[in-house]
């Protein structure tokens, strides 16, 4: 226990879950400022406010990996779908786009589009500067988007980039770094990061490594491909030394349903070669991003989220609308473009065998930007602690809570994040295992998940929400640049 003669805040009578994959253990927990100050009997202990978690867990506050929130703290500040089911920090920055850099005038990309309406900042330290002045009401740290760098320094950012551009991204990726940016994303799947070869990435990588960065991605591909486009990013980080995370691991269309089984094979020989690997998914069989015309007449379900053309359209199936139109997929895809959707290409079961993988956590992947989101914008957190711990039983609740705190900061170098110990940043959330639940659909998107009861940001009450409630959340670096936070 840290010497404190009167504590804030202690919450009391709970089964406390340290996020390091112990077993629970019965203790109070006691908050001073902004730290975790005492775990154990404080029944004798001052304390300016007193929380009765009796037959509740107390865990460490969860860590969202993959989230593309980037604007919404501008946008939507109070970021209610992430405080409702628990989240304290969220890593932004996600699929090759990010708030900063800003492209070059005429440069565009359609991803930018998951991002929200705000322009664009000139750089990752005007980024951070706005969200500082915002008060971002949790922690989040910061990928810089790849496509964000081809646009920003390229003239032609679908062509092969000339040394000089090669040059410039890689010093704008050292400059995000600087700033505080903890790694870069790439979003293979999506243009202009397709075009992008392997001494382009492996350029960039060096960067990161050299800074003790990391590098995200969404692969190039997600189908038929699937193995081939994960061994390509296991090829990054082995050959740069850059620690490297699969984004929402998956093999779409039934065709591909299994093939887990052998890339996940491959991640685990890469990790005993020693290159650092993990990887993340969303507990649901249907994916979401922007409206892709080519997958039009492959995949049977796609419901659209939103367009900017067809705003009524908004919620309803691409099939449903092309039949209505009296034309096909394809041509109605293109007419709702630019626009969002969710494809039902996934298998359940392979979902929840790659969520089982030791090295494998949990992100939202939410669009809050779309107007009829995906359901993993407000349920992913509850619906692992609901469907696949109390329900399916494919681990423990121990385990399930490493997943989403530990060892999330663990990869992304989240300094006293991600547990509950004596020292460590206040980032606390309270919830009834017996009840927590995720209660978004695919038809009500937007519904608030049930069970969860408190949730601290260092220290300070975030949920549930009230009047006048401060913002405490930090720009968080990654522990090899600076131990702390921004």
């Amino acid at each position: 226990m840290m010497r404190q003669d009167s504590l804030d805040l202690i919450i009391e009578g709970g089964w406390v879950i340290d996020g390091l994959g112990g077993p629970r253990r019965r203790a109070d927990v006691g908050v001073a400022g902004e730290r975790i100050a005492a775990i154990g009997d404080l029944a004798a202990v001052a304390a300016a406010r007193r929380v009765d978690a009796g037959g509740k867990i107390v865990a460490p506050g969860f860590i969202d990996v993959h989230g593309h929130d980037d604007l919404m703290f501008v946008e939507k500040p109070d970021l209610a779908w992430k405080t409702s089911q628990g989240i304290t920090s969220v890593v932004v920055g996600n699929c090759g786009v990010s708030g900063a850099p800003a492209p070059l005038p005429g440069n565009t990309a359609a991803a930018l589009a998951l991002l929200g309406e705000t322009p664009l900042f000139a750089s990752m330290g005007a980024y951070f500067d706005e969200l500082r002045l915002r008060q971002p009401v949790i922690n989040v740290a910061a990928l810089v988007g790849h496509a964000n760098l081809r646009l920003a320094a390229m003239r032609d950012p679908k062509a092969q980039p000339t040394a000089d551009e090669q040059d410039l991204m890689q010093r704008m990726l050292a400059d995000a770094l600087a700033a505080g940016a903890v790694g870069f994303s790439t979003g293979l799947a999506y243009q202009p990061g397709g075009v992008a070869q392997q001494a382009e990435l492996e350029g960039l990588a060096r960067v990161a490594a050299a800074r003790g960065a990391m590098h995200t991605s969404h692969i190039r591909n997600e189908g038929d491909e699937v193995e081939a486009a994960v061994d390509e990013v296991l090829a990054i980080g082995r050959n740069t030394g850059c620690a490297t995370v699969l984004s929402h691991h998956k093999c779409m269309m039934p065709r591909n349903w299994g093939k887990s089984r052998l890339t996940l094979a491959n991640i685990d020989r890469a990790r005993a070669e020693g290159v650092e690997v993990a990887l993340d998914i969303y507990p649901y069989p249907g994916s979401s991003t922007i409206l892709i015309p080519e997958r039009a007449e492959t995949i049977d379900d796609i419901r659209i989220t939103w367009s900017t053309p067809h705003p009524e359209c908004g919620g309803e199936y691409l099939s449903d609308i092309a039949a209505r139109w009296g034309c096909d997929k394809t041509t109605a895809a293109e007419r709702l473009c630019p626009a969002g959707a969710i494809y039902f290409a996934m298998d359940e079961d392979e979902v929840r065998r790659i969520f089982q993988h030791e090295c494998c956590m949990v992100g939202s992947d939410g669009l809050p930007n779309d107007a009829h989101p995906h359901p993993r914008l407000w349920g992913s957190f509850t619906r692992v602690l609901g469907r696949y711990v109390r329900e399916a039983e494919l681990l423990t609740l121990e385990a399930a809570v490493a997943k989403m705190t530990a060892l999330p900061a663990r990869v992304f170098g989240l300094a006293g994040r991600g547990e509950l110990s004596v020292g460590a940043w206040a980032d606390i959330v309270v919830f009834d295992a017996d009840t927590v639940e995720d209660r978004a659909t695919w038809e009500a998107p937007t519904l608030a998940s049930t069970g969860v009861e408190q949730v601290l940001v260092n220290g300070l009450q975030v949920f549930p929400a009230a009047a006048g409630m401060p913002r405490p959340g930090k720009i968080l670096r990654r522990a090899s640049s600076s131990p702390d936070a921004a």
